[in-house]
């Protein structure tokens, strides 16, 4: 026990340590307010070691919290589902029934689902595919430490601290249905029960076997479906067909099952057979992740392009022009039949729409009933904020700043001359008219199939509103043009070899992103949709100006291969 004590101290003494470390090196590469804050922090250990406490004492309410808030969500799906069944089992009866929160078979349902729900995430340990265990593995290798002990005494400390964090929840559930015993012991016992039967599953030859066999990919998505269809089947079944009860007496063979398993589990441990499954199974993991991240980059689909490069004609642009812009125009006229191709599909998609529109338009004008479907200027301006999602989805300046950096920049930036002022801002130039250039004809294809919606089906749209439906979509052109550059090149977040190395540029993508999904939910804060629409072309063409100027002034410093 003392062991497993000193363990669990070193662990998150180190885990704070890492967390301030790596908190206090992002804070640093912040733009303005990065260099105010001292390196000396590092050296600071007094004060690292007062927060490393209260951090210590924060984990704790946090788990509790954690823990409390996903029995308190498998407490509300029980009883909704309870109440649901019981006034659809109840139709026939002329009875008028009213939601029940107290009945005994809410709290035997929440004990099955949670139950369920340990089962159906340990499944990820017994195929050594589990994230968390490939944290631990790696804290073993990066500390030297034994991998089966490490594996082992993490899985027990994360057992004994959820299972206290578990009890406050438990308590008050039991409290509540009086079924305090089983409330608190149970779920304790189960997960126990768990972890030891996955454990002494993963030692046996065999399951290697099977680990082996299921690694495939067409295996993987067989078993996963497999696996999830089998989980509602029998949380289904043991909760609105048969309802099973925990009583007493199974909350005692529960337990006694649990110490028997501990012998044996803590007798076999982890086999080096596994350990190596888990090497196994995290590299493939880290490759998919690496695959997802270069996509997400615009890095596979530039990687493609570049397979597809066609000779062309290029004499014109060594003739016009030199230098940097020799460079970037020449990378373009190389790339460009490859961005007319992309772009020809997305322009495919919008005739298409605009053609249901007019066939449509001609149908309900055959059968009279054209004044069925109006379109308000209301209308028109409550879609506009969809322009976002369609223009995130479409836009093709993620890919041309991917290929910019694979093709030219990754090399290029190895020279003093290519790192000169004049040289970046004229490359940033350069490239803003290309990309706003090749966008130019996604948004016209959406404009013009909003002006037709409009032409044919709208009521009372002024010319003013016209206007401004118009300057949005310039202004969001314009913003989706600018994005992925203005970070590319103040951020400049990828390394020698492609990979992205900078926190702060993944989360302005991501909120970002985030923004372009919920800005069809933020207009609801404003109740005049046209000051919305004017608002957001405003704030786009202002981020535009004042990030044009940040480059001017911090691009020259910033554009650097990191």
């Amino acid at each position: 026990m003392k062991g497993y004590l000193n363990f669990f101290l070193k662990v998150t003494q180190i885990q704070a340590t890492t967390f301030l470390n790596g908190l206090w090196f992002w804070l640093r590469r912040v733009p303005l307010i990065g260099k105010s804050i001292s390196p000396k922090f590092y050296a600071a250990y007094d004060l690292k070691t007062g927060l490393t406490v209260i951090l210590k004492w924060l984990k704790l309410p946090v788990i509790v919290f954690n823990k409390s808030l996903q029995v308190l969500v498998t407490w509300g799906v029980s009883a909704i589902v309870y109440n649901v069944v019981t006034i659809v089992r109840n139709m026939d009866k002329e009875t008028n029934d009213s939601f029940q929160f107290a009945a005994p078979e809410i709290f035997h349902w929440t004990i099955t689902i949670f139950f369920l729900f340990c089962l159906f995430w340990q499944m990820d340990f017994i195929v050594a595919s589990n994230g968390k265990m490939f944290k631990n593995i790696d804290f073993a290798k990066r500390y030297r430490l034994s991998y089966q002990e490490t594996l082992v005494k993490f899985y027990r400390m994360d057992l004994v601290t959820s299972s206290l964090a578990y009890v406050l929840p438990f308590l008050i559930l039991g409290l509540g249905y009086r079924h305090v015993f089983v409330a608190i012991v149970v779920p304790i016992v189960l997960r126990l029960l768990l972890l030891n039967l996955s454990m002494i599953l993963v030692a046996q030859h065999f399951w290697i076997k099977v680990i082996d066999f299921l690694h495939g990919k067409f295996m993987r998505w067989i078993f996963t479906g497999a696996l999830t269809m089998l989980y509602f089947a029998i949380t289904v079944y043991c909760t609105v067909v048969v309802s099973m009860q925990w009583t007493g007496v199974l909350t005692w063979i529960s337990l006694v099952l649990a110490i028997l398993t501990s012998f044996k589990a803590t007798k076999l441990g982890f086999t080096n057979e596994f350990i190596e499954r888990i090497f196994i199974k995290k590299a493939y993991t880290e490759e998919v992740f690496a695959k997802l991240g270069n996509q997400n980059m615009g890095f596979t689909a530039a990687e493609k392009s570049s397979q597809k490069i066609e000779a062309t004609n290029e004499q014109e642009i060594f003739e016009r022009y030199s230098g940097g812009q020799l460079l970037n125009h020449l990378l373009f006229k190389r790339y460009s039949k490859i961005f007319k191709k992309k772009l020809f599909y997305r322009l495919a998609a919008l005739v298409a729409l605009f053609l249901v529109v007019i066939v449509g338009y001609l149908y309900l004008k055959f059968t009279h009933a054209t004044g069925a479907v109006t379109v308000s200027e209301k209308d028109v301006y409550v879609f506009l904020p969809s322009l976002f999602v369609v223009l995130y989805l479409t836009s093709l300046s993620k890919e041309i700043v991917s290929i910019y950096y694979l093709r030219c920049d990754k090399a290029m930036l190895n020279y003093p001359f290519y790192r000169t002022k004049q040289a970046i801002l004229q490359s940033f130039a350069d490239r803003l008219k290309q990309s706003f250039i090749l966008n130019t004809p996604i948004v016209l294809g959406l404009l013009i199939n909003i002006f037709t919606i409009i032409f044919l089906f709208g009521k009372q749209i002024s010319m003013g509103g016209l206007a401004l439906i118009l300057f949005y979509g310039v202004a969001v052109n314009l913003l989706f043009s600018f994005h992925e550059l203005f970070l590319y090149y103040i951020l400049q977040p990828f390394d020698k070899e492609g990979l992205s190395k900078n926190p702060i540029f993944s989360f302005i993508n991501g909120a970002f992103y985030l923004f372009c999904i919920q800005n069809y939910n933020f207009q609801t804060l404003f109740s005049n949709k046209v000051l919305y629409v004017a608002v957001v072309s405003i704030v786009i063409v202002l981020y535009v100006i004042v990030g044009f100027i940040t480059v001017q002034k911090k691009a020259p410093q910033t554009f650097r291969l990191k």
